[in-house]
């Protein structure tokens, strides 16, 4: 056999290897078989994190389990085991070595944190002599019954854990326990705290927190009473979040640990058992004790500066979720709503200002800390509040906070973006009547927005009912009388009559953009539009450009924001944007549809096309009656090169 031929033959059998060996490890990943290779041995160490001594509540009885490496108590010997590297293993015990018509037990252990496992288990399984002893069929009766409920099991020696990922803030709360009323415990003076003690040398601060209770009037069951937990740890199981706890004051074990339930679309109602049994709790409303929690700050900061005037009034913050903003001559709240969770807000307080940067007080989202930040603003222009961040200290030091070099500093970077919540339009810096090429992941489509016409249009060309194009272009305009909405037709009827007049008189364009800022960064245009019928988003960011004499070049983006790699020929969603646009300006005779270009270089000078009307009527006062004379004249505030 020649060198290749050899060759060949050995890549073909390595091949046939790592495919056969990639598939035990799927199947075995997959809960593979039997753990050793006869049925009769016993391979089976049980992995050390599920070892050690147990406590659970099992049918109304405590009840503490100890697991060594080879045995469970009140199950037997461990004679096989399988794992879906997921944290649940599944483990095959006997109760009489030796004897196969013995009790089997298919124990399914979860393991959720370092302290708590959960167990589902079957009851005692004999099979006949001669029956294959293997997983399928001494875990069929478990697998196959469908009220087998999760027993929780808690650490005896547990060890508590940082509470952060469990509950983090101070929060107010109301709370009912259904079991006893309808009634619901609302005292303001009721509190969940949870805050992390930063800096400090003894961990257990921030490994508890506190629940204080206030009795209510007209509801017995209720009383004053302050209960500190230790943290167990937390797991998710879909989008139900639990969490362990352990009474730091309890001694008795049926009353001194706790499961709580949060939901991640709804995080701020709170589920708690009232026994050491998580699966009381399946949801947060059927849950035994239902609190609502409300997010409080519980330090008052004093402002120390004031915030620019025309900053105040309702804004949108592209940089975070389309953030709801509103701005005072004080303070900034800022307003969100994250994938995970139901709100979120964030208080920022002026604390002191040295040319464009000001030192804000940050009240952050859980309420247990004052940070500060420092704010740099380009002054307003149009709708538009261009800002950035800097990082977050613990010290209120303006030469500290605020120092140029805690402001990011990458090779490249650009303002963040706030937009007037109800904007007033501007004249838009590119004008004109434009034939458009389109290409990108979301293009412009023909939409009836106001229905289909009820009657015919009348004929043209001689012919009779709807008329007669010629020829359709896709058509972008800026028209109107003070250039300040965009226009967008995908499909358009471009011909006209034996007069050289628009034959399209009465179709409706698909859609209308407000200008509502503009402004150049990085060498580049930028132009946010709003859309009063955008479905996905009411703002876009479009990023324009000259090209020549009379094309254009624009790119429009995925939602309000402009990412850093968007660019006029940007069309797809690796650089942020859906659709790009090659402009081409297309004018006829009666357009009426000038050409105007502005690269916003200087955004603050105010550029408005409108019509002054003048009255002459009184010029000369008494009883003189001068003629009246109405002169429309098209006014720039700035001359400009009109081409």
């Amino acid at each position: 056999m020649s060198p290749q031929c050899k060759f060949i033959v050995s890549f073909i059998l390595l091949c046939l290897f790592i495919s056969t060996q990639s598939q035990d490890e799927e199947s075995y990943r997959r809960y593979s078989p039997w753990s050793t290779s006869s049925k009769e041995e016993f391979n089976c160490t049980i992995w050390r994190p599920l070892q050690g001594e147990w406590y659970s509540r099992e049918a109304n009885e405590d009840r503490v389990t100890n697991i060594d490496a080879s045995s469970m108590t009140g199950r037997g010997v461990c004679k096989s085991w399988r794992t879906n590297y997921g944290g649940e293993y599944q483990f095959i015990f006997i109760e009489r070595p030796g004897d196969e018509e013995s009790c089997h037990y298919c124990v399914n252990l979860f393991v959720r944190t370092v302290n708590i496992i959960e167990k589902k288990e079957s009851g005692c399984v004999q099979l006949p002599k001669g029956t294959e002893r293997t997983f399928d069929n001494i875990c069929r009766e478990m697998d196959n019954r469908g009220t087998q409920q999760l027993v929780t099991m808690f650490s005896e020696s547990y060890t508590p854990i940082n509470c952060r990922s469990s509950i983090e803030g101070v929060f107010q709360f109301t709370y009912q326990y259904r079991f006893v009323s309808t009634g619901i415990c609302t005292v303001p003076e009721q509190r969940i705290h949870s805050c992390q003690n930063i800096g400090s040398q003894f961990l257990i601060s921030n490994q508890k927190f506190n629940v204080t209770y206030k009795k209510c009037d007209g509801m017995e069951w209720t009383k004053d009473a302050v209960v500190e937990y230790s943290c167990l740890g937390d797991w998710f199981v879909g989008k139900n979040h639990f969490f362990a706890v352990a009474n730091t004051k309890e001694s008795r074990k049926d009353e001194k640990f706790r499961c709580f339930l949060k939901n991640r679309d709804d995080d701020y109602f709170l589920g708690q058992s009232i026994t050491p049994e998580c699966n009381q709790i399946k949801t947060v409303e059927q849950a035994p004790i239902r609190m609502q929690l409300t997010p409080v700050r519980q330090v008052t900061v004093e402002p120390g500066c004031l915030l620019p005037e025309n900053f105040t009034g309702a804004w949108v913050n592209t940089a975070n979720i389309d953030a709801d903003v509103v701005i005072n001559s004080t303070h900034i709240v800022e307003t969100w709503h994250p994938d995970v969770g139901r709100w979120r807000k964030a208080i920022y307080i002026c604390k002191e200002q040295r040319d464009s940067r000001y030192i804000m007080a940050r009240l952050t989202v859980d309420g247990c800390q004052v940070d500060y930040q420092c704010f740099d603003f380009v002054p307003r222009h149009h709708n538009i509040i261009r800002f950035r961040k800097g990082t977050v200290f613990a010290k209120n030091d303006f030469h500290t906070v605020c120092s140029w070099v805690q402001f990011p500093n990458d090779e490249a970077w650009k303002y963040d973006v706030m937009i007037k919540k109800d904007p007033v339009p501007v004249r838009c810096p590119v004008a004109g009547a434009f034939e458009f090429k389109q290409e990108g992941d979301m293009l412009f489509k023909t939409r009836v927005i106001k229905g289909i016409t009820k009657n015919p249009r009348h004929d043209v060309w001689g012919r009779t009912g709807q008329f007669s194009c010629r020829k359709n272009i896709s058509r972008m305009a800026v028209c109107d009388t003070d250039q300040k909405e965009i226009t967008i037709d995908e499909t358009y009827c471009w011909s006209v009559d034996q007069l050289g007049r628009p034959i399209d008189i009465y179709s409706d364009v698909d859609y209308r953009m407000q200008c509502v800022g503009y402004w150049k960064e990085n060498l580049k245009s930028y132009l946010i539009t709003y859309d009063q019928l955008d479905a996905f988003t009411k703002y876009r960011c479009w990023v324009y450009q000259r090209s020549d004499l009379n094309k254009m070049l624009m790119s429009m983006s995925v939602g309000p924001f402009c990412d850093l790699a968007q660019d006029v020929d940007s069309k797809d969603w690796q650089q942020g944007a859906v659709v790009s646009l090659k402009l081409d300006e297309n004018e006829r005779e009666f357009d009426r549809c000038p050409m105007y270009f502005n690269d916003g270089e200087d955004p603050w000078t105010v550029e408005e096309n409108f019509i002054k009307v003048f009255d002459f009527n009184n010029l000369n006062g008494g009883n003189c009656l001068l003629p009246k004379f109405v002169i429309l004249i098209s006014l720039l505030m700035v001359a400009q090169q009109m081409i």
